[in-house]
């Protein structure tokens, strides 16, 4: 007889993202390992995008409930002259130079709402929580973060039911980069400190979404485990995408601050002024949100005439995007902790076999699955030879035969989703037998 696991998601559909797509895809699985999910989630999210597409992953006859919340991102927009309560991609109004409304709301979001400023709807989804409890009695109870203020409804039911709880962290919590830009007290930073370490002391299992936040927090938790993102197979079946005539470099999803490859940009405009014939074939399409600093980066490299920004589409349709390229865009956000860092990206990169453009740390947790794979290896960031070269060699490949290249073994098959869940589902019945 199937177990029941109650999870707690703000990222759910009509959201998008890996944050979206990390529980929704193991949703879809958990079913075929003896696990019936149950979701609660809110009504009406902030969310830097949507794609209403991914609703179809949903099981038919899984429980998802729709909870209201309170945040403050509806006001400040408004303040802004902005509508509704769209949120910038990795908080990016938090960087940079800052006008003085920007200051005063970023000290406000920073220390009146900790953990994050989504903390409003965790009593909204308590009381859900009470109720679904009593109906359906879970077996375990998860909670998945970031938003990490989620973490404080599972400490709040462990304490209650004592069900047993795991937290997911698919990012860090105190050590995530951008808390460096918030204009944080030291009590606030203390009472952050102090929330995540309760929670890793009380969860009866951590689940990290990568290597190098379970080396992070394995001091901290008697039980971490690394469960990584990865793709979907199904996403690939019956794709519709055409060979294009043009040199297609591709980055698919959010091109943020912290990925301004300033010396990617220089190598692809020197290419297009030393090469006319690379300058005629080649394109650089964007799809998704692109920061304001890139976009500016870009010009300054005069890159523009080459460049193609497109709007954020549908997930089939943006893994068409990747299929349709001769390259991937794979920059590492330029972070201290970079080496740790593995975006949910690599793996829908590596499921399409194309060449990657990839540029990192080359000792990080994503150059060591590019290894494993049988990728060619990472680029440092200001690697301009090793950069020029590696688009050279593919752009020669490209005036030989236009249809996309191939690379890589098929390791890249140890990170389906179904396989990911088979690994979350052997975890859920340890914690519950112990």
């Amino acid at each position: 007889m199937a177990k029941t696991a109650l999870i707690f998601s703000y990222y759910w559909p009509p959201g998008s993202g890996p944050g979206v797509q990390r529980w929704l895809k193991f949703c879809k699985y958990l079913p075929e390992n003896d696990w019936q999910p149950i979701v609660i989630t809110v009504a009406n999210g902030s969310y830097p995008s949507t794609d209403l597409s991914l609703e179809k992953d949903i099981p038919k006859d899984m429980l998802v409930y729709k909870t209201n919340t309170f945040e403050p991102f509806a006001i400040y927009n408004a303040l802004r002259g902005k509508k509704g309560k769209s949120v910038e991609v990795a908080m990016a109004s938090v960087k940079g130079k800052q006008s003085a409304f920007a200051k005063l709301s970023n000290y406000i979001r920073s220390n009146f709402f900790i953990p994050d400023a989504r903390v409003g709807w965790n009593n909204y989804a308590y009381k859900k929580a009470l109720e679904v409890i009593v109906q359906e009695k879970p077996d375990v109870i998860i909670t998945s973060g970031p938003p990490h203020s989620t973490h404080l409804i599972g400490l709040k039911l462990k304490a209650e039911f004592n069900i047993p709880w795991i937290a997911d962290f698919r990012d860090p919590w105190t050590t995530i980069y951008y808390n460096q830009f918030l204009l944080r007290t030291k009590k606030s930073d203390a009472k952050d400190l102090a929330l995540e370490t309760k929670t890793l002391k009380t969860a009866d299992a951590i689940i990290t979404a990568t290597p190098g936040i379970t080396e992070d927090l394995k001091a901290r938790s008697n039980h971490v485990v690394t469960i990584p993102n990865g793709y979907d197979e199904s996403d690939f079946e019956n794709l519709e995408f055409e060979t294009i005539q043009k040199f297609r470099l591709a980055y698919v999803g959010n091109l943020k601050p912290v990925q301004n490859t300033k010396t990617v940009w220089k190598v692809l405009g020197d290419l297009c002024e030393e090469n006319p014939l690379f300058a005629k074939a080649f394109e650089f399409e964007i799809t998704g949100n692109i920061s304001s600093e890139i976009e500016h980066s870009l010009k300054e490299a005069g890159l523009m005439s080459n460049v193609s920004i497109k709007e954020f589409v549908p997930h089939k349709k943006a893994i068409s995007r990747m299929m349709a390229a001769h390259v991937l865009f794979l920059p590492i956000p330029m972070d201290k902790e970079n080496k740790r860092i593995l975006t949910g990206k690599i793996f829908e990169y590596l499921a399409t076999k194309r060449p990657l453009l990839a540029v990192g740390p080359i000792d990080g947790n994503a150059a060591a699955i590019l290894k494993e794979c049988d990728k060619p290896s990472m680029l440092e960031y200001d690697n301009y030879d090793g950069i020029k070269t590696r688009m050279l060699e593919l752009f020669n490949a490209f005036t030989e035969d236009n249809t996309p290249g191939q690379e890589g073994n098929l390791l890249y098959t140890n990170y389906s989703r179904k396989g990911t869940t088979k690994q979350l589902a052997a975890l859920l019945k340890a914690v519950v037998k112990a």
